[in-house]
């Protein structure tokens, strides 16, 4: 990739909206990362953790998580909810602002998850960096989970126009979405909106935000997953742990370090 995608790796993700994240996420991917927690142990680094949403879920069954996050809006939250947490479950969170492209702890884990994130590393040098990260923080017997949207089934352009949410006081947010895909650089745009409204279903604020992210193609994570030193174990095409395959709207991998080391 060049550098102008280069240039984009500030900008991706869902930087300035954390406080809206929750409202509109699909948590349909949590029941798997618990049992996989339960099949290969704790502690679990949770990569680009946002707000917390599978790390604070893994804590409620005793799991000790730490959370990598570089968006500030998305700390604030993962902060809050901390604080709001029984300490009981808190005590097994630790939140830590980095970045996954480039991270060093004194600590390896049994078990690593990048929960449909990697695309925001935006070039094939972050993305490689980000993997050569994880293999160097996990046990030699540890399990990588890669969780993907294939880019191959990404559309060039499309909108969607989400359900409202309603708030507690009374205030509803509306988050609208386009999305331009360049296929020959293998980056995708999104442009979202986010419009509050009060009570009386008048607009109090609009938040627009650009998101980016790289288009990951199988063959070329193949090879970025044999360089950085794993081998697939297994891959599902969904949360049910159905095979994958060309239809699939997932690419979850199962990784562990490579025995040709």
């Amino acid at each position: 990739m060049n550098e102008e995608n280069g240039s984009l790796s500030s900008k991706s993700g869902y930087e300035g909206v954390g406080r809206f994240y929750d409202l509109f996420t699909d948590n349909s991917d949590i029941p798997f990362f618990l049992k996989c927690a339960k099949n290969y142990g704790s502690p679990i680094l949770d990569l680009a953790a946002g707000t917390g949403r599978i790390s604070f879920a893994l804590a409620k069954e005793g799991h000790a998580v730490v959370a990598l996050e570089q968006s500030p809006s998305m700390l604030e939250v993962a902060r809050l909810k901390l604080e709001s947490t029984n300490p009981s479950i808190a005590s097994n969170v630790t939140i830590i602002e980095g970045d996954m492209t480039q991270f060093n702890f004194d600590q390896k884990f049994p078990l690593i998850i990048i929960p449909n994130s990697i695309g925001h590393a935006i070039t094939t040098e972050e993305q490689l960096s980000t993997l050569q990260c994880v293999h160097h923080h996990l046990t030699d017997n540890g399990t990588f989970i890669l969780d993907i949207y294939p880019g191959a089934l990404q559309h060039e352009h499309a909108e969607f126009k989400e359900i409202p949410v309603s708030l507690a006081d009374g205030t509803t947010v509306e988050r609208h979405g386009k999305i331009h895909t360049d296929m020959l650089r293998q980056i995708m745009r999104i442009d979202l909106d986010y419009i509050v409204r009060d009570a009386n279903q008048n607009i109090v604020e609009e938040v627009h935000v650009e998101s980016y992210a790289a288009l990951l193609f199988d063959r070329e994570v193949n090879l970025l997953i044999r360089i950085a030193g794993f081998e697939i174990e297994n891959e599902f095409g969904g949360f049910d742990q159905s095979p994958y395959s060309q239809y699939s709207s997932r690419r979850i991998l199962i990784l562990k370090k490579s025995r040709e080391e």
